[in-house]
């Protein structure tokens, strides 16, 4: 055996379980056949089967140079909450998440309360304050970076009894590599850039949008929100101003490119 190839980590499943072994395994399978991003959501939303946390999310972040953030790409919200995720996207707290950067930094499992104890400026204080005042205080983030590509993934998992946490963060750890593996394997194109005026999109119009990435028509939108179809056109025709693009299609695009928030 080469001696370049990392050893087994034994130490990871000391004193787990039968189940959670045998749940590891299920992931793992599953991880192991993935191809497509929407493989990888269903994985996260697997975990729930035997992990203490109320709230899962996965994606990619593109790097700039030196590590620097450049924006987000092929996010999976499972459980997060919607409102959360619109305000962390439209305010760009990806600048300055403490638990991101240093996820990024070391590539090791990130307990937030950790972090959170060793914020140093005023702008990280009011983004943990934000997301403490969301029920999201104690949380583990893990994933991995691939310098090649200029990405790194994140899987985040939150909520739930804290006290339960730390027995799974070597765990998560382990998992969170073979997640980035499938993640980068299955994802989307990803952008050079980010475009500023995705930021300009309302909740409404961010809603609509994720249901023309899966597909949806006007009328079935207007169906599913509870609009009429004139009002989810007008709708559209804005997001088309505001992104610059003349299609549904290229619309699309850039929601996948920019990591656009789930909030259908």
């Amino acid at each position: 055996m080469t001696t370049d190839i990392l050893p087994f980590p034994g130490h990871t499943f000391e004193g787990a379980s039968r189940a959670d072994l045998q749940n590891l395994l299920e992931i793992m399978h599953y991880t192991a056949m993935a191809e497509t991003t929407q493989d990888v959501k269903d994985i996260l939303v697997r975990t729930k089967k035997f992990l203490p946390f109320e709230h899962q999310i996965g994606g990619l972040v593109r790097l700039g140079v030196d590590s620097t953030f450049e924006g987000f790409s092929d996010v999976l919200n499972v459980s997060f909450p919607q409102i959360w995720l619109f305000q962390y996207w439209r305010n760009g707290y990806g600048e300055v998440d403490p638990v991101l950067h240093e996820l990024v930094r070391s590539q090791k499992a990130q307990v937030w309360n950790k972090v959170y104890s060793n914020v140093k400026t005023e702008k990280e204080k009011m983004f943990v304050e934000t997301a403490a005042s969301f029920g999201l205080s104690h949380g583990v983030t893990v994933g991995s970076l691939d310098p090649s590509c200029k990405v790194a993934s994140f899987f985040a998992f939150a909520g739930g009894d804290p006290a339960e946490h730390a027995r799974y963060v070597e765990l998560l750890d382990y998992v969170g590599q073979h997640l980035h593996l499938a993640l980068v394997r299955s994802s989307s194109k990803i952008a050079c850039s980010t475009d500023q005026c995705v930021n300009k999109l309302s909740p409404k119009e961010v809603t609509i949008l994720n249901w023309m990435k899966v597909g949806k028509t006007n009328w079935e939108i207007a169906q599913i929100t509870g609009g009429t179809e004139r009002t989810i056109r007008f709708h559209v025709e804005s997001i088309f101003s505001k992104l610059n693009v003349t299609s549904r299609t290229q619309a699309v695009a850039v929601a996948v490119q920019h990591g656009l928030p789930n909030l259908a």
